[in-house]
């Protein structure tokens, strides 16, 4: 499955591409703004009940601006999360000779779509909501640099396992755009995985916390012309 983020990047370029011959009676130019940043990313599951450890990730893409209250965004981000339980131990029905991981550091890739719905604007200010469908795809390692995903001891028995999945962000968008068209703006929200093996057990766990991951995005946006 390593193609996967290689067809993602492919798949983005032509969108990008193919957005770039629309013609400009359908979709103005000046309504296209390609953005990019950083963010803080948090883990909360299995092996974490809160979000609390933060780690870097970066983002790239392009928003369209077709109408007047909605928006559409496409694009791509990498980065990093982590979690871990210094008080975890196997459950007493579990094989005692599997050795989870309590400590991990996942790796992640993404490629999603986003619709944004304005919400309120007063000059240059724009507070907007936006819902995203995507793909997830993600390796998880222990404090040795192990793939966690290439050892079945680390989980049940007969636990099937991918690194990849869908997920569904939701944000609240704040941003401000300067009179010469270029904004700066924040972004929260989270990814909505649908993998429970963000933390590389489902099975295992000691509590009912759903994985999930948590961002706060920090962009900058230019018109394209």
């Amino acid at each position: 499955m390593k193609f996967i983020p290689a067809f993602c990047i492919l798949l983005f370029a032509s969108g990008l591409s193919g957005a770039c011959q629309v013609k400009s009676d359908s979709l103005l130019k000046r309504n296209r703004f390609i953005t990019g940043g950083f963010s803080a990313v948090a883990y909360k599951g299995s092996l974490q009940d809160g979000y609390s450890r933060w780690t870097p990730a970066y983002h790239f893409g392009m928003q369209l601006e077709k109408k007047k209250f909605t928006s559409s965004f496409i694009g791509i981000g990498f980065g990093s999360y982590t979690g871990e339980d210094r008080s975890y131990r196997l459950p007493a029905k579990a094989d005692q000779a599997l050795q989870p991981s309590a400590a991990f550091e996942g790796r992640f890739f993404t490629f999603h779509y986003e619709v944004r719905f304005l919400l309120f604007r007063y000059r240059g200010f724009q507070i907007q909501a936006g819902q995203g469908v995507g793909l997830f795809r993600f390796s998880v390692r222990d404090r040795s640099g192990n793939n966690l995903g290439e050892r079945p001891k680390t989980r049940a028995a007969g636990e099937s396992y991918s690194q990849n999945s869908f997920f569904f962000p939701s944000s609240l968008l704040l941003q401000y755009r300067f009179p010469n068209r270029m904004s700066f703006g924040f972004q929260a929200g989270w990814f909505n995985n649908s993998s429970q093996y963000l933390d590389n057990m489902n099975e295992l766990s000691l509590n009912q916390n759903r994985d999930n991951l948590a961002g706060l995005k920090f962009h900058f946006s230019m018109p394209l012309n």
